[in-house]
């Protein structure tokens, strides 16, 4: 399951990258559209990640599929990207850390993510869910082909590559 583009190396995310991706989660302003808090500490990362593991929902109906976006230069981890994947369709989310932010890493990973979806698990439909007035993920998300919908979910429009009707 581990993606690679020209820059980036998405692998499986394991409890382990909890100690890598901590300096990068903590900032509160990662949260600021997603109502999301920054984690305690690393342990309280750590029980997060682990509980990803299963790679499945705890009903079994969907795959909660998550990676670790490492560069390949140095391998550093700059954020994580996420598919959850349920009856031919996946919702995709993406999170880079502010210092690595405005270099296409959000877009690189994306597109990536969406072509591995369409051709590994011949996902039908991609879709994200973006705040309104996060203009940063809008952008990611045209750059990797989704577009707006009239669709809103717990306070998101919702994005989608599914061709228009």
């Amino acid at each position: 399951m581990r993606i690679a583009t020209a820059r980036l190396d998405l692998i499986p995310l394991t409890a382990h990258d909890a100690d890598d991706l901590f300096d990068v989660l903590e900032d509160p302003e990662l949260g600021r559209f997603t109502d999301e808090t920054p984690p305690a500490d690393v342990e309280v990362l750590r029980d997060r990640f682990a509980f990803w593991l299963a790679r499945r929902s705890p009903d079994g109906s969907e795959l909660w599929l998550n990676w670790v976006v490492r560069r390949r230069e140095d391998g550093r981890a700059v954020g994580h990207v996420q598919a959850t994947v349920g009856d031919g369709d996946a919702a995709i989310a993406w999170v880079v850390g502010a210092t690595f932010q405005r270099q296409g890493i959000a877009t690189e990973a994306g597109t990536a993510l969406m072509a591995w979806l369409h051709a590994t698990l011949d996902v039908s439909v991609v879709r994200g869910m973006i705040h309104p007035d996060h203009v940063a993920s809008q952008t990611v998300a045209e750059r990797i082909g989704l577009r707006p919908t009239d669709g809103w979910l717990d306070g998101e429009v919702v994005w989608t590559d599914e061709p228009e009707a």
